[in-house]
This record gives C-alpha cells, sequence and structure tokens, in this order.
C-alpha cells in the first residue's frame, strides 16, 4: 500500500534535493547535514522553505512600499 502524502515527507524530500544540489558530494551533503541541520533533511527542507518566504515577504513589502510612494508623489 502506498503511503499517505505528508507535510514532512515533502520536507525531507525538498531537504534532500537541496543539499544534493548545493553540495554536489555525498560526503559534503553529510556533513553539512550533521552540522547546520542536526542531522535531518527535514530541517533543510524547513530551512529553504522560510528562506524563500522571507525573500518573497520582503519583495511584496518593497513592492507595496514602492506603490504607496508612487501613488502618493503621482
Amino acid at each position: 500500500m502506498k503511503k499517505a502524502f505528508s507535510g514532512e515527507g515533502l520536507l525531507v524530500r525538498i531537504g534532500r534535493l537541496y543539499l544534493a544540489q548545493r553540495y554536489k558530494s555525498r560526503e559534503r551533503v553529510e556533513q553539512e547535514l550533521h552540522r547546520k541541520y542536526e542531522g535531518k533533511y527535514r530541517n533543510a527542507g524547513l530551512v529553504l522553505l522560510f528562506d524563500l518566504l522571507m525573500a518573497f515577504t520582503v519583495v511584496a513589502i518593497v513592492t507595496l512600499l514602492a506603490g504607496i510612494l508612487y501613488l502618493v508623489t503621482a
């Protein structure tokens, strides 16, 4: 029977893919996994997810402020 889709499983897959793409060699992936992410791919996925969320938030705030500034000065 196939395992049900879970958020944690998705985070693990994202973490594995992110580390594999970033560090290329298996040894380096394992080293960084234990050094930065407490040995869990889930934590690497969470860090990437929060980094993306923060980047989108900054873009949204800058866009909002630029729009407000445009409306005030127009």
